[in-house]
């Protein structure tokens, strides 16, 4: 399993929006606080990831793809030109191996 961190919270929303599969992001608590997708190749798994110190606010992500523009809400969009990605938080895991969480730990 190989990690590709991103810059920003919008580069995670890009991607998933942009994806005809992937319409969840992820949360994980690893010292910080991680957002990720997962991707790969029949062969290669990746974790297309944002680590903040702070949490971000709300259970979803909205992107207006007219406006260009991220918000933070606790209820999904409904409008037009909106998309609405769930932030799906993990309380246990065993996908994500000791060895790479340390790594995480260390970003």
């Amino acid at each position: 399993m190989r990690f590709v961190q991103l810059k920003t919270v919008r580069d995670l929303v890009m991607l998933v929006a942009s994806s005809p599969t992937t319409n969840v992001i992820q949360h994980l608590e690893n010292n910080g606080h991680i957002y990720f997708v997962i991707g790969g190749t029949l062969s290669e798994v990746f974790i297309y990831l944002v680590k903040q110190s702070e949490p971000l606010e709300g259970k979803f992500i909205n992107y207006n793809s007219y406006t260009d523009v991220i918000s933070f809400s606790d209820k999904m969009a409904t409008e037009p030109n909106m998309s609405s990605f769930p932030i799906i938080d993990i309380k246990e895991q065993d996908m994500i191996v000791p060895g790479t969480l340390e790594k995480l730990s260390r970003l």
